[in-house]
């Protein structure tokens, strides 16, 4: 199954793709609409999450950090994080939740998982469990989740709504949901540069679909706000997370080669590659920015608790409200 398979379609134009650059390939063919198992999608995702680790201090540890801030996660919860790639969110969620508590890592790459092993090995992080699997599959504990942790990975989902609908399907009434997405204008130039350099070694316009941002539409505090409240969570609560990556285009690069964007270098010589990657670096050099805005929302919210249905009242309490029972005493 080659990675050009993976974009995903939706009801979105043909010759465009979504984007949250993050390591995470979706399970629908554009044009055929045949949907794979998630064996298949995991096939495509090893050869890039070397690359995506070469980013993992620059950009996914601080993100990661921000959104485990934002859940305050108590000692003793068990949380899953949901897409958890590498750790950046898990491990430290696990550490803020440590004695006694418990994390639920679960990814579709396996060589994602192994990196989040070794890491938290190395940092003595033994209450973390990273495990193989689709969080749309992934089965409730007994009585939910007290945390689900998403950190940009609901873009991902062939339906971003029913997929964290699903999400919210594994907390407890009254646990936490918490979910971070790119804020609007986040990334800058770098899609259209992508775009830019890939279309030279590929001629047909069907081949080199522009990259979408599938929440952008949500990108602002106040509309992600809007967003989370309807899918039924109280005390939400948005956070703005600045982020700036300098400007490097070997680090950069890595969002190429090491996220959905890979897609577009699928079935290209290393030769014609290469030429990607230089024509890649010198329109960054001339957009002369000594940073790159990856500045990201983190949202929070309660599952609202059900309160349990009353007891209907009987026929003859209903019928006696209001009225005397029995005859009516005659006064004087």
């Amino acid at each position: 199954m080659t990675t050009s398979a993976m974009w995903r379609g939706g009801d979105r134009r043909r010759d465009s793709i979504d984007y949250h650059f993050h390591i995470r390939w979706s399970r629908c063919h554009p044009r055929t609409g045949v949907c794979m198992e998630p064996r298949d999608v995991a096939a495509g995702l090893a050869e890039g999450v070397e690359s995506f680790d070469r980013l993992f201090s620059a950009l996914w540890s601080p993100i990661g950090a921000a959104t485990v801030k934002a859940a305050r996660l108590r000692p003793g919860v068990h949380v899953l994080d949901a897409c958890c790639d590498s750790g950046a969110s898990a491990i430290p969620a696990a550490e803020q939740v440590s004695p006694h508590g418990v994390v639920d890592a679960v990814d579709l790459a396996e060589s994602s998982l192994e990196r989040g092993r070794a890491k938290a090995t190395i940092r003595g992080v033994s209450n973390v469990r990273f495990m193989h699997g689709d969080v749309l599959d992934w089965p409730a504990p007994t009585g939910g989740y007290d945390a689900v942790v998403c950190s940009l990975g609901i873009s991902s989902f062939p339906d971003v709504a029913a997929g964290t609908e699903r999400l919210l399907r594994l907390v407890r009434p009254g646990g936490r949901l918490t979910v971070t997405i790119w804020s609007q204008g986040a990334l800058g130039p770098l899609p259209e540069l992508i775009h830019r350099a890939v279309v030279p070694e590929r001629p047909r316009p069907a081949d080199v679909p522009w990259l979408v941002n599938p929440l952008q539409p949500m990108g602002t505090q106040r509309l992600f706000r809007d967003w989370l409240a309807a899918r039924s969570l109280s005390f939400i609560d948005v956070q703005y997370v600045p982020l700036a990556v300098p400007g490097d285009p070997d680090l950069l690069w890595s969002l190429v080669s090491g996220t959905r964007c890979r897609g577009l270098l699928d079935g290209l010589p290393v030769a014609a590659v290469e030429r990607v990657r230089r024509r890649f670096t010198a329109g960054l050099l001339a957009e002369g920015r000594e940073t790159i805005d990856f500045s990201v929302l983190v949202g929070t919210g309660t599952l609202r608790r059900v309160a349990p249905p009353r007891s209907p009242r009987s026929a003859r309490s209903l019928l006696a409200v209001g009225r005397p029972i029995g005859p009516v005493p005659r006064i004087g």
